[in-house]
């Protein structure tokens, strides 16, 4: 029963996911689990259809059928089949309210295509990233986010090599996953868990998204999601990671980096970002960031930073290019500071993250 052991796992990590993530887990175990699809079909004609009831006894049955599939997998903890997401590196920090926040800052680091050189299939993650290790460890950061392409190739070997990188790091890594990382879904939902999904942290919120599903439209159960995790706009700062820019799209002025993008093959550039995603972040009371990491290849830019009204769209990674790079985020009470660290050690030839915006890449061939 994954989509059971789903559910619990939100409660098991100090998941501060809303009662909306539990339900929508809920709603995918009622469809895939054969198990839950019986005691339905028994809830329906025990009540004659009355809905209110019905449904009130779905999340009380939901809630027994996960503590039933917590027993289970504690009672077979020696089949690997049980081990419902036991690589997953995800931490779920606890929540701390906006009103509650301390004066002292944190730190998290963002790494995009971290699998590094086209064509090349590192035992792990790009080498000049992992040779940084030290120095992001000494950074003490919260967590980490893996900005997609972490792998070459979805398979069993390539995600053992990434674990066992990630066993040097003495923070958690979050996954927003990019196309090649989806080559294998299945493969990578049975070790990881869920591909978007949102936790919050000191009053801030922090949104993976997956930008794989529909061409790179936000829809579905995924927007349901987010919007349910904005409402309430009580937060500083939003954070959104996902692989793919999403606001390179036709009919815009950033369409002019389409040939800047690592794989723009995978692109249609026509995506609902400015027509629905966008819209909505923007309309918040609290600064949002949204960060891709499908650059830094050799033909591809590997920085971009470009900022309005409280919107702060972000992409960064590696992948061969001079400035391949990762980004350090430093948060407090008053400021989001953001740093992008070459591989090479080297500052940033134009100085700060935020020079690589919309009209120097306009500017240039």
């Amino acid at each position: 029963m994954p989509h059971c052991i789903s559910v619990y796992r939100m409660f098991s990590r100090r998941s501060p996911f809303r009662w909306s993530g539990i339900l929508s887990m809920s709603t995918a175990c009622w469809e895939h689990c054969a198990l839950c699809n019986f005691i339905t079909a028994c809830i329906r004609m025990a009540i004659g259809g009355s809905m209110r009831r019905y449904l009130i006894l779905s999340l009380i049955i939901s809630l027994v059928v996960t503590a039933l599939s917590l027993l289970s997998a504690g009672c077979s903890s020696g089949s690997g089949d049980q081990r419902a997401f036991s690589n997953d590196h995800r931490v779920f920090l606890p929540v701390i309210a906006s009103s509650e926040r301390p004066a002292e800052r944190y730190t998290f680091f963002v790494a995009g295509h971290t699998y590094g050189v086209p064509e090349v299939n590192n035992p792990g993650v790009h080498p000049p990233f992992k040779a940084m290790f030290p120095q992001i460890n000494s950074l003490h950061p919260v967590f980490g986010v893996f900005t997609g392409d972490i792998v070459i190739k979805s398979t069993p070997t390539d995600w053992d090599e990434v674990d066992a990188d990630l066993a040097e790091l003495t923070a958690p890594v979050h996954f927003a996953v990019g196309n090649h990382d989806m080559t294998n879904r299945d493969l990578f939902v049975s070790r990881y868990g869920p591909t978007y999904y949102a936790f919050e942290y000191q009053g801030d919120l922090f949104i993976v998204l997956d930008g794989e599903l529909n061409q790179g439209n936000i829809v579905g159960e995924q927007m349901g999601v987010l919007r349910d995790m904005i409402q309430g706009n009580r937060w500083q700062n939003v954070f959104v990671f996902v692989h793919r820019l999403l606001w390179v799209t036709e009919g815009t002025p950033y369409y002019i980096l389409r040939d800047r993008i690592n794989n723009s093959s995978v692109y249609t550039f026509q995506n609902n970002f400015w027509e629905d995603v966008e819209p909505l972040l923007r309309g918040l009371d609290a600064q949002v960031y949204v960060v891709a990491g499908d650059v830094g290849v050799t033909w591809a830019m590997a920085l971009f930073y470009e900022e309005y009204e409280n919107m702060h769209l972000i992409a960064s990674g590696m992948g061969g290019s001079e400035e391949e790079n990762f980004l350090v985020f430093d948060v407090d009470a008053a400021d989001v500071r953001i740093q992008a660290q070459r591989l090479d050690g080297q500052p940033l030839e134009r100085g700060v993250i935020e020079a690589y915006n919309l009209a120097y890449y306009s500017s240039v061939p």
